[in-house]
């Protein structure tokens, strides 16, 4: 492998990780806003929050929301 090579590589994985770092949250207050807020209620949670915290977290928030929050919100929904 040459110098470029592992250049072009490492900028890739650079980019990688930017992409994760703005589209895992967007994707955060996407699903949080798309969903009911009764079913955030039945959950224990607030919609409102999980709205607003990963733009002030980011990565942190979208990575609770996603382990801990959403698939609690998820089967409030489906057992509705």
């Amino acid at each position: 492998m040459t110098g470029e090579m592992i250049a072009i590589g490492a900028v890739i994985i650079v980019l990688l990780v930017i992409v994760a770092l703005v589209m895992l949250p967007l994707f955060c207050i996407i699903d949080a806003a798309t969903r009911q807020s009764t079913d955030f209620e039945a959950a224990d949670s607030n919609k409102t929050l999980w709205i607003v915290l990963p733009f002030i977290f980011g990565l942190l928030a979208a990575i609770v929301y996603l382990v801990a929050i959403r698939p609690k919100v998820i089967a409030v929904g489906n057992h509705r």
